[in-house]
């Protein structure tokens, strides 16, 4: 909702809420009492374990899934005849009966000024028209445009397969564990996203780390909820979005990185340079690219929207996003990349020097 900075012009625009009728503020703040109910409801069911994240996840493609945004449901183009409807400026005006004297002055004053008022209005009703006619054709253009990209959208993948973490993060808890334990000044709280069943948040825990965990919703999260672990049902970017600049001490990637696209991934790493306190460490738990079909399968490996990278593009991109210090640690089928926050910005030489300093184990 935007504020009006301008001055109210009447007494009505300048009325509070101690203006608002009787009734009206009885039905208001039966709907907030409604809504607060709902809330400590959905709470209380969710921690007794009767809304598990998968669950909740089901839900909310369902409702995408019959609520859809695309061009076929959106109602755009019955929108757009509305207002073609409402784009014309009709010249005239009601001024009753001339018999009456009231009608006779309106009247009056109609004739004195039509011909100033007619051309005005003629004049807007050309651009008007104009107008609209150039919308119906962006509309037209539009909706072809989407037409092409639903073809080019891969078939959604099955619930299992999508959510597929590839190398299992829990192999590398020693090396993030290690990491994790450094202090850092002004933070105390490490993430890991996508943490799966939550084994290596229960790791960082039990070695004293502050640690949580977020997943959009897998059965692997749904036990590590059910064991008590601090695991929070949410997507990656969406949580990094909603946290605070410079607010984390650990920052752990895994699972999506292997699957979002190039954009997706540049935007994560943004999102983890600004959440990450100086000093602060990222790793990247990645899944080698000539293992990532055996491990998620070949169907979620042919449709996920992107495929994995190599430790030393990861590297590369590390770098670029102003990390430094960047060290690679490698295991079976993935590797752990892990990087610091440099205390100070650090300038284009400075993060490709930290690339070139990366060491594979």
């Amino acid at each position: 909702m935007t504020t009006n900075d301008a001055a109210p012009e009447t007494a009505d625009d300048a009325a509070g809420p101690a203006d608002v009728a009787p009734g009206d503020a009885d039905t208001h703040a039966y709907l907030e009492r409604v809504r607060r109910e709902i809330d400590d409801e959905v709470r209380r069911r969710r921690a007794a374990g009767d809304f598990p994240p998968s669950f909740e996840r089901r839900l909310d493609e369902l409702f995408a899934r019959f609520t859809p945004t695309g061009e076929a449901d959106d109602h755009f183009t019955e929108a757009l005849k509305l207002a073609d409807r409402s784009a014309y400026f009709d010249i005239a005006v009601p001024f009753g009966s001339r018999r009456a004297p009231k009608g006779f002055v309106k009247w009056s004053l109609w004739q004195a000024e039509a011909w100033f008022v007619n051309y005005v209005v003629t004049q807007i009703n050309h651009f008007a028209a104009s107008a609209m006619r150039v919308l119906h054709l962006l509309d037209e253009r539009v909706s072809e445009v989407e037409r092409d990209v639903a073809g080019l959208v891969p078939p959604p993948l099955p619930e299992d397969e999508i959510l597929v973490p590839g190398v299992d993060s829990a192999a590398f808890a020693s090396v993030v564990v290690a990491r994790m334990q450094a202090p850092v000044a002004g933070a105390t709280r490490v993430l890991h996203v996508e943490c799966g069943d939550g084994a290596l948040v229960q790791a960082l825990q039990d070695a004293g780390v502050d640690a949580y965990g977020v997943d959009p919703g897998s059965m692997a999260a749904d036990r590590a909820v059910e064991a008590g672990i601090d695991v929070r049902r949410d997507d990656a970017l969406g949580h990094l979005a909603a946290v605070g600049n410079e607010v984390l001490r650990g920052l752990v990637l895994s699972g999506c990185v292997d699957r979002l696209t190039l954009g997706a991934r540049r935007r994560l790493l943004s999102e983890a340079e600004r959440a990450l306190a100086p000093g602060a460490t990222l790793v990247v738990v990645g899944t080698a690219p000539d293992a990532w079909a055996r491990i998620v399968g070949p169907v979620a490996a042919d449709l996920s929207p992107g495929s994995p990278l190599h430790h030393e593009t990861w590297a590369h991109l590390v770098a670029l996003a102003g990390f430094a210090q960047v060290d690679v640690s490698g295991q079976g089928d993935g590797f752990a990349l892990c990087a610091v926050k440099p205390a100070s910005p650090g300038g284009p030489g400075g993060s490709q020097a930290g690339a070139s300093r990366t060491a594979t184990r």
